[in-house]
């Protein structure tokens, strides 16, 4: 199961294979693994054995992590038997119409929480025969939990993509709703606080899926490179883009006043609007001589190469 949980690959796959695993050492009739989406409070499946169709209908219903939190299953503890609930099973909304109409009768829950106490999820496992008592093996499942939380918990694979690029000053994870999360390993930076006018530029570039977005950023003076990766897995988590605070060596040969052009050229300015903000006597001359500066033969060619290297400061980031 250790080797497992290390195994590079999707979420869902680890998941299952840990299932097969345990299915050797517990005698459960079906399992699942949920993780947990804090922003819309509701459970996702990366992993299941056996009929979980009672499951995944009761965790389709918005009030299921309602029941859940009161009974307490998604706080760290001790794995949970179906018999140790405060309340009878058949007074709860998923044993009552969902669990024990499809035959079963007892269970464990184990809430899945990170070493460093980040709650991801829990494990669910089921059985039709309480004989030998499915409550005899908590002690063990809960000496796998930090495996299995390790397998369904992809934080730290941000970590290490944000030190594969080598430059990294700081960076932040973002969710599909915006909200920061620390990445392990990597200190956060200024410019990425919360109100910060380069994290909320960063957030509209975490729009586009699959593609990795970069721009410049004032910062002591001078300029540093944020860059936006798509990191999004919608059937695993709610993680969703790697916001780096990268060196920006390669905009060292240009001004200010070149990287705002730029930026207005980026953003679909025309001549007018741009000499009139920038204060420029002649942009699309000067947009020419940086386009020749760099090696380019048009203007149109000095907007797609200043949008792919990120060799600009939008907009909203002027002072």
């Amino acid at each position: 199961m250790a080797h497992t949980a290390a195994v590079a690959g999707s979420v869902e796959h680890r998941a299952d294979a840990l299932l097969e695993s345990l299915r050797g050492v517990v005698p459960y009739a079906a399992a699942w693994i949920g993780l947990r989406d804090p922003e819309t409070r509701t459970h996702h499946r990366v992993g299941s054995d056996g009929d979980i169709e009672s499951l995944a209908r009761y965790f389709a219903l918005p009030e299921a992590d309602d029941e859940v939190e009161a009974l307490g299953l998604n706080r760290f503890q001790p794995p949970v038997p179906a018999s140790a609930l405060p309340v009878d099973l058949a007074e709860t909304r998923a044993w009552g119409e969902y669990l024990l109409p499809a035959g079963f009768n007892d269970g464990v829950a184990m809430a899945l929480y990170t070493d460093d106490g980040r709650h991801l999820g829990f494990l669910s496992l089921l059985t039709c025969d309480s004989r030998p008592g499915i409550a005899s093996y908590s002690a063990l499942l809960a000496g796998l939990r930090p495996i299995i939380a390790r397998a369904m918990d992809r934080l730290p694979s941000f970590g290490a993509m944000a030190h594969l690029t080598g430059d990294a000053l700081g960076g932040v994870a973002l969710t599909r709703a915006g909200r920061c999360v620390p990445v392990p390993g990597m200190p956060s930076h200024p410019l990425l606080l919360e109100g910060s006018a380069t994290l909320a530029e960063a957030r509209r570039h975490a729009v586009a899926p699959g593609v990795m977005s970069t721009f410049l950023s004032p910062w002591g003076g001078g300029v540093v490179r944020v860059s936006v990766l798509d990191c999004r897995d919608d059937s695993a988590d709610h993680l969703h883009s790697l916001v780096l605070v990268r060196s920006a060596a390669h905009a060292a040969h240009l001004g200010h006043s070149d990287l705002r052009l730029l930026g207005a050229l980026v953003e679909g300015w025309d001549d007018e609007r741009a000499q009139a903000v920038l204060r420029l006597s002649d942009p699309a001359r000067r947009a020419q001589e940086l386009a020749r500066h760099l090696g380019l033969t048009t203007t149109g060619a000095l907007v797609q190469h200043a949008a792919r290297e990120g060799l600009y400061v939008p907009p909203a980031l002027w002072r």
